[in-house]
């Protein structure tokens, strides 16, 4: 998730029971031609594996010499993106744009498969969502043929961007029709969530995105239910002070304080969500300057009576 899944972001979430977490979605010129920006966020660490990171291009030869980039940094997968949906990437050719292009996207597994020595990954949508939405199977067809590890399927169109809900009936589609393994994406926001996305598509994993925003403790959630079909309580409100805190920490750690001043607001917003008292906490959030202001606010929250 551009903007969410960076290097403290990807420790908590570790520490949660994340099997494999993925970088943000990077730009292939600008890996290439290692920006410094770029290369920011693809920032890792020893304990941050198995690694995915996500690349965007549509010209082979450049989404070639990216995946070698990124190989080089130690990426344990290198994911192609087919499903942002942003206007900007899909004006540019790219994203979900690609779903139009079954065969541009053959090109482009062509050429990354044989550039590295990890697996190359493919995520995509459901379709474009204006009138081709079969091509999208296109894709899953010969994604195996073209030496790709697996699909990764968010159950929307580009049309729909994150409005509705994941399509469970098309996640099948592509299961029957896929010759490598396939993963669920889409509206897993509980363990409940992720075995009715196993029952209803049959696929291979299930991956979360939004649903793990602020909530850490989602992915020991998925693995209790799965496991016994017991539904873990949800966190008290002293619990999601304390791993907030904590997240400060890392971001304290990986960007030094200034930055990790302003990038800690967007986090405090997932952890105080639906809680009593919330919408005073986001405002003061937005304001943030200094680390006494953050640890007030994170005691502030630790006083709230849930």
């Amino acid at each position: 998730m551009a903007g969410c899944t960076d290097l403290p972001y990807r420790r908590v979430a570790r520490e949660f029971g994340c099997q494999i977490a993925f970088t943000e979605m990077v730009k292939d010129r600008p890996v290439v031609e290692r920006n410094e920006r770029t290369l920011g966020m693809l920032r890792s660490a020893e304990w941050d594996h198995p690694l995915g990171m996500q690349v965007v291009g549509r010209d082979p030869a450049l989404m070639a010499e990216a995946a070698r980039v990124l190989e080089e940094l130690g990426a344990d997968v290198v994911d192609v993106n087919l499903g942002c949906p942003v206007p900007k990437v899909v004006d540019d050719g790219c994203g979900a744009a690609l779903l139009k292009e079954p065969e541009q996207v053959g090109r482009i597994l062509d050429a990354m498969v044989v550039a590295v020595r990890i697996p190359v990954t493919i995520k995509m949508r459901t379709g474009f969502g204006d009138g081709d939405d079969s091509r999208f199977l296109d894709i899953a067809r010969m994604a195996g043929d073209r030496g790709a590890g697996a699909i990764t399927v968010h159950g929307r169109t580009r049309k729909q961007m994150y409005t509705g809900f994941s399509n469970h009936e098309a996640i099948r589609a592509v299961k029957e029709v896929a010759s490598i393994p396939v993963v669920g994406n889409g509206d897993i926001r509980s363990g409940a969530d992720a075995k009715k996305m196993f029952e209803d598509t049959g696929c291979d994993a299930v991956m979360v995105a939004r649903g793990a925003l602020g909530n850490p403790w989602i992915y020991r959630e998925i693995e209790t239910y799965l496991e016994t079909g017991a539904v873990a309580p949800p966190p008290s409100i002293a619990e999601r002070a304390a791993v907030l805190r904590r997240h400060f920490a890392y971001l304290r750690e990986t960007y030094g304080d200034e930055h990790a001043c302003k990038a800690v607001r967007r986090v405090i917003h997932w952890f105080v969500k639906a809680t009593p008292g919330s919408a005073a906490l986001r405002d003061r959030a937005n304001r943030l300057s200094s680390l006494e202001e953050v640890e007030g606010l994170i005691r502030d929250f630790e006083g709230v009576v849930g």
